[in-house]
């Protein structure tokens, strides 16, 4: 065991650190998309006018993406092989929902995709330093 493993910062915490980016990614989608449900309705101004853009079908999409990152967010503390494969097929599309939602919420978007960029290339190394054993 090396000095980086003893003291808890290398590759023996990268899963724990990406199940944590995995699930505050996941809440702020949820809590986010719980919002739009709401008062999921945009003014857009155009050359032509003014017309009220209504998110409310891409929030309840919004909202599934959400939860299906918080619980693959948990499923990696588990430590089950499987936790991998599911972390990046709930993910991917998370990130191609926050994409597409840009537009009306540029801030929050930036930051939860660069969360889970960030736990999926975590989890994408852990996965490969894994097999090299």
């Amino acid at each position: 065991m090396d000095a980086t493993e003893r003291l808890g910062t290398g590759p023996a915490r990268r899963p724990l650190l990406a199940a944590g980016l995995l699930t505050t990614a996941g809440l702020v989608d949820a809590v986010s998309a719980w919002a739009h449900t709401r008062h999921g309705r945009f003014a857009v101004a155009t050359a032509d006018g003014v017309y009220q853009v209504d998110l409310g079908g891409w929030a309840w999409a919004h909202l599934a993406v959400g939860v299906a990152v918080v619980l693959a967010g948990l499923a990696v503390l588990t430590g089950r092989r499987w936790a991998v494969p599911v972390a990046f097929c709930c993910v991917l599309p998370a990130i191609v929902v926050d994409l597409l939602l840009f537009p009306y919420a540029p801030a929050r978007a930036v930051v939860v995709v660069a969360l889970n960029g960030a736990a999926l290339r975590l989890l994408a190394r852990h996965h490969r330093a894994a097999r090299a054993r």
